[in-house]
């Protein structure tokens, strides 16, 4: 019998593995859903943010401090100092770690959660302990502070900057008797000192915070701006790992990144020459009531080389946000008492004082440089051949160019004159036919190479620009431009800077080579290895040697001659030559002078060149030409004296001998030597062979006694007094009042006294001439036999108000 046949169908088991394979597929399917966001959450972290969490991990395990590079020294060319770092430190604040260093898991409830209240009161009563002690240590302002130590996501909160090692005493008691190691920390930093408090502060600026420097002062000013990146060096770090509390880990990680110190600066300016010069300035606008201060500019003209350079007002780098100056100080406090201290008009007053007293007159600013730039002029026609030096100019009072009648400052004019008599007496009729002779198009070439239409390229920060005429030389070569031409040749309607008239004119006197001027001499690393020299840059030939010198010539005569218009720089036993310079300013239409010279010495090897201008003396009155003191306003009168008796004292300084005439021989100082207990005859023989006189007091025929002693020096040809059975008065006498004197008044006057004259600067014996300043004030009581020393001027009229072509 047949087996009935078994229906197809699933196999036993099929079944269950269907239904396994089913879940496993669905466990899958669900496995991969769920660690789809899982993924994309990590991926996000390790790859997206992974910068941002890894920046949070190691400012939670690290701590990160920032260690100054040592700033770079600046020195003088004698090797002073002149700017240098010392260590400060600044107070860090890191709310962060205060946030951390209050536990939360101390204020938990038995139900795990978080006292809110508890935990915030215990937060605010830290952060209350750091604040008050903080205002009370240092005075900081308290809304600030509160405002700062919210800041948690913050680790570094500079709260004091330049704190001396003296002041950080207490500060470090309050740190470490509440333990706040962590939390608030000094971090050394350095703080710039400028020595010698003003003098070079044009020269050197300052530092500052700037918008980019952040919590890192930055050169602000001068050579401190310029040259930031060479003086500033490289910041070093140095990271150590910490715990939650913020206590340092220093043996489980740290790194040292060392600094890099800056280099340092040598520069040619000498600081006793720049005090000289700050000096001079000083005492001319406090002299003659300077209304605009002025500027005043050292330099070596064979090589370029800045010796110093000075502007008025002055400032101190040290404290560069007050202001310095006297004058300004009262401007300040009247406007105060006007407006109040809180008002704009005063808030903008001391701003502007501010930036009137940093800034760089001799190198920012312009200026008409007047008779001073007529020696260019003169250089230029005789390097052409278009004059010679023994032509003969005549002046009646002026020139008609184009439409306009021009006057020489002697309105009745100079007459018949030679090539350097023009320049003594200034003449500006000589010198528009000069530049008649010379012509505008070659003029123009000279304006050119004298360097006048470009920056020096001097290495200070902030030169400025000189200002022309519109239309350059198609206007100035054109019938349009003939007056400009004219009133140019003796340095007026146009404008250029100080260091651009040192410059040119060093040109001049040098043998006609035009230098690039400079300030920074070289540059040396940390370890004192010179990693730069300056070499002197010729930017070229502008004249021959033979011009040069026939120039240097011309211009001594201006200083030595007996009627020149810069007698009163003469300084007996200096060859000086220069020109003086009385300049309009036309743009401010207020009648103001600018008074200059330019000087240089040794003539025939000058060895320093010096601008000396003051803007603006004070007036009698409104458009006059005197001074209330009634001295004629002129650079003669003014700017002359007091740049002669500087040149003097710069070549006194630099060793340079001085070369006397045989007039001037004999009237240098002599030693008195003893003739008492001698015949009378034999003492006046004596005393003669050593160019002495004398005059006696008493009768008899043997000297008793003598005034003044033997050992004494006296200037020559003073007449000493022999005593015959006199004796020798030993009661000191007052010093009488010199002002206005001549010399021979000014000598017996003394000499009745039993007191003797040193006279400097103009001593020939003419009408004009007077006592300008005494070395010893009147009323002052001193012994018999003292020597009073008397600069004398002569009154010099080489300027008269005129009016020229827009």
């Amino acid at each position: 019998m047949q087996k009935p046949k078994q229906k197809q169908g699933r196999t036993p088991g099929q079944g269950n593995r269907t239904l396994f394979r089913r879940t496993i597929f669905l466990m899958a399917v669900v496995g991969v859903l769920a660690f789809v966001p899982l993924v994309t959450q990590l991926a996000k972290l390790q790859i997206f943010q992974h910068d941002y969490w890894e920046e949070r991990a190691a400012n939670q395990q690290t701590k990160d401090v920032a260690v100054n590079a040592g700033r770079g020294s600046i020195y003088d060319a004698q090797g002073r100092t002149l700017a240098r770092s010392g260590t400060v430190y600044q107070l860090i604040l890191s709310p962060r770690d205060v946030l951390v260093s209050v536990d939360k898991g101390d204020y938990e409830n038995e139900d795990g959660t978080t006292n809110e209240s508890a935990y915030q009161a215990a937060l605010r009563e830290k952060r209350a302990l750091i604040v008050n002690g903080l205002v009370s240590l240092l005075g900081l302002d308290e809304d600030n502070l509160w405002k700062r130590i919210e800041y948690t996501n913050s680790a570094y909160e500079v709260l004091a900057y330049e704190m001396e090692e003296e002041d950080t005493t207490a500060v470090r008691e309050f740190i470490s008797e509440n333990k706040f190691s962590g939390m608030l920390y000094f971090a050394p930093s350095s703080k710039r000192y400028y020595p010698y408090s003003s003098v070079g502060a044009h020269l050197l600026g300052f530092m500052a915070y700037t918008e980019n420097s952040g919590s890192v002062k930055v050169g602000a000013q001068g050579l401190e701006a310029l040259y930031q990146d060479v003086l500033s060096g490289a910041t070093g770090r140095v990271v150590t790992s910490k715990t939650g509390a913020g206590t340092e880990m220093l043996s489980s990680y740290e790194e040292y990144i060392d600094a890099e110190n800056g280099s340092n600066l040598h520069l040619t300016i000498d600081s006793s020459i720049q005090s000289m010069l700050e000096q001079t300035l000083a005492e001319g606008v406090e002299t003659y009531n300077v209304k605009k201060g002025g500027f005043a500019i050292a330099m070596d003209p064979s090589t370029g080389a800045i010796l110093g350079m000075a502007s008025s007002p002055n400032f101190d780098p040290n404290n560069y946000a007050s202001v310095f100056d006297q004058t300004l100080l009262d401007e300040l406090k009247a406007l105060a008492e006007e407006y109040g201290e809180d008002s704009d008009e005063y808030n903008q007053a001391v701003s502007d004082a501010l930036n009137l007293q940093w800034r760089n007159k001799a190198l920012s600013d312009t200026y008409e440089p007047g008779s001073t730039f007529k020696p260019l002029v003169v250089a230029a026609a005789l390097e052409e051949g278009v004059i010679s030096p023994n032509d003969h100019f005549y002046c009646d009072g002026g020139q008609q160019v184009a439409d306009w009648f021009i006057t020489c400052h002697k309105r009745a004019g100079h007459g018949d004159q030679t090539l350097t008599q023009v320049l003594e007496n200034s003449c500006n009729d000589g010198m528009m036919q000069i530049v008649q002779k010379l012509g505008a198009d070659t003029f123009w070439d000279y304006l050119e190479n004298y360097g006048l239409f470009d920056s020096t390229g001097i290495d200070l920060f902030g030169e400025g620009t000189s200002v022309f005429w519109p239309g350059g030389k198609d206007f100035f070569t054109s019938i349009y431009g003939e007056t400009s031409v004219a009133t140019a040749s003796f340095g007026q309607t146009f404008k250029i800077t100080p260091i651009q008239m040192a410059t040119a004119f060093a040109s001049m006197i040098n043998g006609g080579h035009l230098l690039e001027p400079y300030v920074v001499q070289s540059v040396s690393d940390d370890d004192g290895n010179s990693t730069y020299y300056h070499q002197v840059q010729e930017v070229r030939q502008v004249i021959s040697e033979e011009t040069s010198s026939t120039l240097r010539g011309m211009l001594e005569s201006v200083v030595a001659g007996p009627s020149a218009s810069g007698r009163n720089a003469y300084m007996a036993g200096y060859r000086i030559g220069g020109k003086t310079g009385t300049s309009q300013k036309r743009d401010e239409k207020t009648g103001d002078l600018i008074c200059s010279f330019m000087g240089f010495a040794p003539v025939d090897n000058p060895k320093v060149l010096v601008l000396l201008a003051y803007d603006s003396p004070e007036q009698s009155a409104s458009n006059s030409n005197y001074t209330p003191s009634g001295t004629y306003i002129s650079g003669g009168n003014i700017a002359a004296p007091m740049a002669g008796q500087l040149l003097a004292d710069i070549l006194d300084y630099m060793g340079v001998e001085k070369q006397y005439t045989t007039d001037e021989l004999e009237a240098s100082d002599t030693t008195m030597i003893n003739v008492t207990g001698y015949e009378l005859t034999v003492a006046k023989g004596l005393l003669t062979d050593r160019g002495i006189r004398c005059r006696t007091v008493g009768t008899g025929n043997t000297v008793t006694g003598q005034l003044p002693a033997a050992g004494v020096t006296i200037p020559g040809s003073s007449t000493v007094i022999l005593y015959l059975g006199e004796e020798v008065p030993t009661a000191k006498v007052k010093v009488p009042d010199l002002s206005g004197l001549s010399p021979s008044e000014a000598k017996n006057t003394l000499e009745e006294m039993g007191l003797f004259l040193r006279a400097t600067g103009v001593t020939d014996d003419g009408g004009n001439m007077e006592a300008m300043s005494q070395t010893i004030a009147a009323g002052t009581e001193v012994s018999p036999g003292t020597v009073v020393e008397v600069r004398f001027v002569s009154s010099v009229i080489d300027y008269a108000d005129q009016q020229l072509p827009d």
